[in-house]
């Protein structure tokens, strides 16, 4: 089994350290635990190349996204901060690396106008991807601290994982990838380690099986990853998850790279049918 946090070659040259624990916390006993997953140091740079592409980065204020941007500028790509609503709507590829609480986190995108505005985004189809609690707002509701309406976009209630058998709860450490959709994004991700630091999830169901391109099993089989023309989301924190996470991560931010063609901003796509009031967007 190659093990999840193989160091590269193009990582000898970079100027800062990122360390990666198997878990943080607990170490969950029934987590699956890649052989030779201890602490390792992989070298991520904090400036971006010249010239680089520049995707926008949704960091609403809830926590420390520090990890996601030294991936996105390691690999090659300038960041552009979501100031307003417009800068959500005028993004290129826009990623979203969501954490805290569900309820908190659509408080603050509610009242700043940013919930409608990835609705839009998302509605017309645009390089999108969401990360953890950036999956879980696509959802309809959570019942974290709710019912909580979420962003309505994916069928689904994110709900706690079930703790009555023993299980540990937050799922906190690595687990493998069942892949159940082709993806570019997850060419060759089938089997791999990612990392997970996670206490709710969602699970299949007929109304969302056609958006699950992956799924994980932690005392039940969990949405681990979603994908939907140019719509992407994990559950999993690729910038956490080593080689095969940074190359995830990379996939959707090479332009062109889902091999899905971007649609005119404004021309709205099929998601708009998800939507309870489409008429927001006209």
């Amino acid at each position: 089994m190659q093990p999840p946090l193989q160091a590269q070659g193009a990582m000898a040259n970079v100027a800062a350290i990122l360390t990666v624990p198997c878990s943080a916390g607990r170490r969950p006993k029934r987590s699956s635990q890649p052989r030779g997953c201890g602490s390792v140091s992989v070298s991520v740079s904090v400036r971006a190349s010249s010239g680089a592409n520049t995707v926008t980065l949704l960091d609403y204020g809830a926590g420390n996204v520090r990890s996601v941007r030294n991936a996105i500028r390691y690999l090659g790509f300038d960041i552009r901060d979501v100031q307003s609503p417009e800068d959500i709507v005028a993004a290129e590829r826009l990623v979203f690396p969501g954490v805290g609480a569900f309820g908190s986190a659509m408080d603050v995108l509610n009242r700043t106008g940013m919930a409608n505005a990835l609705r839009e985004y998302i509605q017309r189809d645009r390089p999108f991807l969401g990360i953890c609690l950036g999956l879980q707002l696509l959802f309809d509701s959570s019942e974290e601290n709710g019912p909580v309406s979420g962003l309505g976009v994916i069928p689904g209630v994110v709900r706690r994982f079930d703790s009555s058998n023993g299980l540990i709860v937050p799922h906190i450490g690595w687990n493998a990838l069942q892949i159940t959709k082709d993806t570019p994004l997850l060419q060759g991700a089938d089997g791999q380690h990612v990392y997970f630091v996670h206490s709710y999830r969602v699970l299949p169901s007929d109304a969302n099986r056609n958006w699950i391109s992956s799924i994980c099993n932690y005392g039940d089989s969990f949405i681990s990853s979603i994908s939907m023309g140019n719509i992407q989301a994990v559950q999993f924190h690729p910038e956490k998850s080593g080689a095969t996470g940074l190359s995830i991560l990379k996939e959707f931010l090479r332009p062109n790279s889902l091999g899905t063609k971007v649609p005119a901003r404004r021309k709205a796509s099929k998601l708009a049918k998800r939507f309870k009031s489409p008429a927001l967007f006209s």
